[in-house]
This record gives structure tokens, C-alpha cells and sequence, in this order.
């Protein structure tokens, strides 16, 4: 698939795939007319004798059509292929059906969607090999394939030829804009996680922190957040939802109340 971009001049190669050198030659003549040919000449006239191949082109405005040539149904896909690979693709192949002895046409169409499905095909025949509803079983129902009688009608031709590559021009630029759309949105959601990851980080942190208890080491009180000292059972109470209770462990028993002289029990 090409990488069209605004600005580009759109997609005019085509390629013309029959055994019969004739059929060739129509196509010549019917896409490229006698005015395109003399204007062309013109202006490689210009070039040689001004030495300046950036003079203003004197061709007309008609479609100035790149045409390529294969003779075999086998050939066609390694043109496509060479075509794919260059970064340059055909905007429309027209195809012959019977080519012997190789792969007739639709096999062929068949072989090149499978590896490049935004090919436009033109089915040319003079005979029936095949009925339409076999053809569909074939290569399957799509609007990328028309079909067209031989002799042709010359009219029918260029227009067929107009539309189609300009169908494909137009594809092909919103293929590339969905894709730059898609890189965009994956650009996005990877700063996002970015953000996330970060965010989550300064959070435990944060959280690891506020874990962090600042207490005296003499008197055991416990700074609060705002910077008062309290004794540790106000703190646990203004901090947590925990009841707290007050009894005597055996170690404080021994070194103060016993130490003093003071039967816990006769308190009372």
C-alpha cells in the first residue's frame, strides 16, 4: 500500500494484463491520445533545445496515464508484487480471463488479493469461461472488481479508467489519514501510561510517607499534621477508628508499681 500525502500528485499507473499484443495496443490509443502524444513531444522538443527540464509542461489536461504491460496471468502478480515492494502500486489492472497456457485471470485477481486486497481490477473477456456467479466464488463479491466485454467501446474505457483510479487515489488517502489517526490515538495512550505509571509512583510514595509516624524518642509522644505533640492513644484515636484500651504489661508491672511499692491490687 502507497503512503499517499496531501499534496502528492495522485496514483495514474495502471496495468494492462493480456496475451494478445493487440489488446495492448488499444489500450495505448484509447488512454493515450493523439494530443497527449504530440503535446509529449512538444515538450521533449523544449528539453533538448532549452536545456531546461522545468519549463511549464504543454500537455493537456487529461489524465497522463502510466501504462505497463504483462502478457500472463503469472506475470501480473510478480509486476504487482515488484510494484507493492517499490512503494509504487498499480491504481487499476485490467484483466484478461483466458491467457493460456498460465493461471487465467481470475485466479490471478484471486492470488494478488490475498497478499494486496486494495487492488482494483477490470475483468476483460470475449468469452465465457466462467459465469458471474462463478467468478464470485472465485475472488468473492467486491466493488473493487468491474467487468467489461471485449471490443470495447472507447468511451467506456476512459471513463471506466477515470473513475477508477480516482476511486483508488481516494482510498488510498483515507487509508493513510485513518492510519496517521491511529498512530496519533497509540502516540496518546502511550503518554497516558506514561502518566498513569508516574502517577502511581508519586502516590505510594506519598503513601509510604504518610506510613511514617514521627515520635519522640524521650517521651514517646507523636507529632501530628499540624506540628502538635500528642500523647500516642490521641494520636491513634484522631488517626485511625481503633477503641483504645488501657491495661498494665508485666514489665511495666515490675519496674514501676512493684518498684514503688505499690500493690495494684489495694487500689481501691
Amino acid at each position: 500500500m502507497t503512503n499517499l500525502i496531501q499534496g502528492e500528485q495522485d496514483n495514474l499507473r495502471i496495468l494492462i494484463v493480456d496475451d494478445t499484443k493487440s489488446i495492448h495496443e488499444d489500450f495505448e490509443k484509447i488512454l493515450q491520445n493523439e494530443i497527449q502524444v504530440e503535446n509529449q513531444q512538444l515538450n521533449d522538443l523544449l528539453d533538448d533545445f532549452l536545456d531546461e527540464p522545468d519549463h511549464p509542461n504543454l500537455i493537456s489536461d487529461n489524465p497522463n496515464y502510466e501504462i505497463h504491460h504483462a502478457y500472463q496471468g503469472q506475470e501480473a502478480i510478480d509486476l504487482v508484487e515488484k510494484a507493492e515492494s517499490s512503494g509504487a502500486p498499480y491504481a487499476l489492472i485490467y484483466m484478461d480471463v483466458r491467457m493460456p497456457p498460465g493461471i487465467d485471470g481470475i485466479q490471478a485477481i484471486r492470488q494478488i488479493w490475498e497478499k494486496y486486497p486494495h487492488n482494483e481490477f477490470v475483468l476483460c473477456t470475449a468469452f465465457s469461461d466462467y459465469s458471474w456467479e462463478e467468478m464470485l466464488q472465485v475472488v468473492g463479491v467486491s466493488d473493487q472488481l468491474q467487468f467489461v466485454r471485449k471490443p470495447f467501446d472507447v468511451v467506456t474505457i476512459k471513463q471506466m479508467t477515470l473513475s477508477i483510479t480516482r476511486k483508488w487515489n481516494l482510498a488510498a488517502k483515507n487509508r493513510h489519514y485513518l492510519q496517521h489517526l491511529e498512530a496519533l490515538v497509540e502516540l496518546r495512550t502511550s503518554e497516558l501510561r506514561n502518566k498513569v505509571t508516574e502517577l502511581e509512583k508519586a502516590l505510594d510514595e506519598v503513601q509510604q510517607l504518610q506510613s511514617i509516624i514521627p515520635m519522640c524518642a524521650w517521651c514517646n509522644k507523636v507529632r501530628n499534621d499540624d506540628n502538635f505533640w500528642q500523647k500516642v492513644d490521641d494520636y491513634l484515636k484522631s488517626h485511625t477508628t481503633s477503641e483504645i484500651t488501657h491495661g498494665i504489661c508485666p514489665e511495666c508491672y515490675d519496674k514501676v508499681l512493684t518498684g514503688e511499692g505499690i500493690d495494684p491490687t489495694n487500689q481501691g
